[in-house]
């Protein structure tokens, strides 16, 4: 070996060791062996994480100076380092394996020992070195920037795209291979990998997903765990969910929401029948064709009806404030197939109002008054809405769960009459009263004012 090459010069400096040297040298022969273009040994080094981009330059000025031609050849490609550094960590962060804060935190102390002009490794082997990453989940960073597109996240799917990221992970679009078809792949964030309550309880929903066989329930196809990434494979929907519909400000026609809470009744109507209570019914949790068909998913706080409680997980409540039945705001654990029905209402309400049963300054104030206080009829938000429409909403949120619908089935009914053009029949002898010249129509009760309003 030249004293003047690179590799003995780095070596010499102390920005390397003979041994990782050796090990590069051997891959750049083993390339050339196999015909394929070998990169410069200062390319090899940086790529593997040996040498800095800053110690690289030192070392071919040092070259410079000694009259040695250095190798000005692929320093293009070490230039580009830092933005592969980078890469690295944003594909790491899509891919679910890593958190923002742990990329933000290596990338921070590169810039740091860069301004000192201190040799440091790459942000795969940091990650790897502080535990963020496993050396296999690196391989796998380090395989998807070179792909790009079309990579295996877990063995049998290729990975199409990002659909979205939600509090318990990431969901991606993917190609079953074998099967060639479109799925849904949805990866535990790492956050809660390591935590065996929620490790549980993404599983969970997938076992929830997998009992029961439903046209409007998002059905489950594997689950697993591959290289430390826990996964879920379901059925892929192309689709939009109801609350990104809402969060763009639209609302909903009633005779097209009418249809929407219908499938999604059926769903839980299945669920229940299965054993099994959603326990988390909001507008993100249903999907909608452009078809109009409509799909319950997250089922990760569904729980069965009988059999050992499980505990709540502390950080995320049994529910969502805005729709959360009075039963799950006062933490009562004996609750039914009426707290779904109730939050189902709540969301009914939001999509042909726009507006939310209830507001308050945080999560608490919302949920209080989801229990003690009395719900502004959707009607008087949107008078052109139905009438029967808002009796079913009314009686959907009731705040006494024996006052309410005390199945999916009375409320399925209810809709298909609505949808038909016809009274609903729970409410047919109160909406017959409410007409004009029927015997009695000049004299209201308390409960028909309150719904008519």
């Amino acid at each position: 070996m030249q004293q003047n090459s690179f590799g003995a010069l780095a070596v010499q400096r102390g920005y390397l060791t003979l041994r990782q040297l050796n090990e590069c040298l051997s891959l750049q022969n083993s390339l050339r062996q196999q015909g394929k273009a070998a990169p410069k040994i200062a390319t090899i080094l940086i790529k593997k994480g040996h040498m800095t981009v800053e110690a690289a330059r030192e070392v071919i000025d040092a070259q410079k100076a000694d009259g040695t031609e250095p190798e000005e050849e692929g320093l293009e490609e070490i230039a580009l380092a830092d933005q592969v550094d980078l890469s690295f960590g944003a594909v790491a962060g899509d891919l679910g394996l890593a958190l923002a804060e742990q990329v933000e935190e290596c990338l921070r102390e590169q810039r740091e020992k860069k301004m000192r002009r201190v040799p440091h490794r790459r942000i795969a082997a940091m990650m790897v070195d502080k535990g963020y990453l496993t050396s296999a989940q690196a391989k796998m960073v380090l395989k998807v920037q070179e792909k790009k597109r079309g990579y295996e996240l877990i063995p049998g799917y290729r990975v199409l795209g990002l659909v979205g990221r939600g509090a318990m992970g990431t969901v991606y679009k993917a190609l079953q291979v074998r099967m060639e078809r479109e799925v849904a792949i949805k990866i535990l964030s790492p956050k809660y990998a390591h935590r065996p309550e929620f490790v549980e309880r993404f599983f969970r929903e997938a076992k929830a997903a997998a009992r029961v066989s439903h046209a409007n329930i998002i059905q489950a196809i594997d689950v697993g765990e591959y290289n430390g990434l826990h996964y879920f494979v379901m059925e892929y929907v192309d689709g939009r969910s109801v609350g990104s519909l809402l969060a763009r400000g639209e609302t909903f026609e009633a005779k097209e929401a009418c249809s929407i809470v219908r499938q999604v009744a059926s769903a839980l109507e299945a669920a229940w029948l299965a054993g099994l209570l959603h326990r988390d019914v909001k507008p993100d949790n249903i999907l909608v064709t452009d078809a109009g068909t409509a799909k319950l998913c997250d089922l990760g706080l569904a729980k069965a009806m009988a059999g050992d409680p499980d505990e709540t997980d502390p950080e995320f409540a049994v529910g969502t404030p805005d729709y959360i039945s009075p039963e799950q705001s006062l933490g009562v654990d004996q609750i039914d197939i009426r707290s779904d029905i109730y939050s189902l209402g709540a969301t009914f309400y939001h999509m042909v109002t726009g507006q939310l049963p209830f507001t308050g300054i945080d999560a608490v104030a919302v949920m209080r008054k989801h229990a003690t206080e009395e719900l502004l009829p959707p009607r008087i938000r949107k008078p052109s809405l139905p009438l029967g429409v808002n009796l079913i909403i009314c009686r959907m949120m009731e705040k006494s769960a024996p006052a309410r619908y005390q199945q999916p089935g009375q409320l399925i009914r209810d809709l298909d009459a609505v949808l038909a053009g016809q009274p609903p029949p729970t409410f047919r002898a109160v909406m017959e009263q409410s007409q004009p010249g029927a015997a009695g129509s000049g004299r209201k009760g308390p409960m028909l004012k309150r719904l008519r309003r």
